[in-house]
């Protein structure tokens, strides 16, 4: 599966940002909740680790907060985005790693791990949480958005699966709850986001929790 991720990042990424300026009814949303955990958490002494950082739309916005990034993603197209963006805003504090998040080895653990509509991608949820947790530091903090396990979420996972050829994950509430206190993690914040109205559960998983 993830050389055909690589694959689809890779043609994709000349366009990416521009591609999701199209989708601002879930874009708008996540990026305000992130900000706003950020400007609670994030600090000048912090080392902080994104898996799939993509073209950098949130290492960007958290970078110049804390000491040093490191951002992780499988398309090297997609970092090359990245690149241009960190030299046009000389932003120097960001190592750019290429490559699947499960099957890297780190040698230093981290003050905040975060993932942006990401870690759908990645179908062993319980290695994925473990492993996670172990690269935090003591007291270290996870901000997540991925996709919420909804009826709606479902037929935009199915039309995906057309246009990448990949089913991703999705996550449930409970499902998150588990696996965060299974990896002693305990919720500080957990809300579904975008496309939300009574009685209908939004399609976005925003977590922000804590070791």
């Amino acid at each position: 599966m993830k050389e055909i991720v690589q694959r689809f990042y890779d043609d994709c990424a000349p366009a990416f940002d521009e591609e999701q300026d199209e989708f601002a009814f879930v874009r708008t949303p996540e990026k305000k909740i992130v900000a706003d955990a950020f400007d609670k958490i994030l600090g000048p002494d912090q080392t902080m680790l994104e898996i799939g950082a993509g073209t950098g739309r949130f290492t960007l916005m958290a970078a110049p907060r804390v000491k040093h990034v490191t951002a992780i993603d499988i398309s090297p197209n997609m970092l090359q985005q990245m690149a241009h963006k960190q030299e046009k805003s000389n932003i120097t504090n960001i190592d750019r790693i290429q490559g699947c998040f499960m099957e890297m080895d780190f040698n230093q653990r981290f003050d905040v791990i975060v993932s942006f509509s990401a870690i759908e991608y990645i179908k062993d949820k319980e290695a994925l949480f473990k492993k996670m947790s172990g690269l935090l530091n003591p007291g270290g903090r996870l901000i997540l958005t991925t996709a919420h396990n909804t009826f709606f979420r479902f037929w935009g996972r199915l039309g995906n699966y057309f246009r990448q050829k990949t089913f991703m994950q999705a996550y449930g509430k409970r499902q998150m709850r588990r696996l965060l206190s299974d990896n002693g993690l305990r919720v500080v914040e957990m809300e579904d986001l975008c496309m939300k109205y009574p009685l209908i559960s939004g399609i976005m998983l925003f977590v922000h929790a804590a070791k």
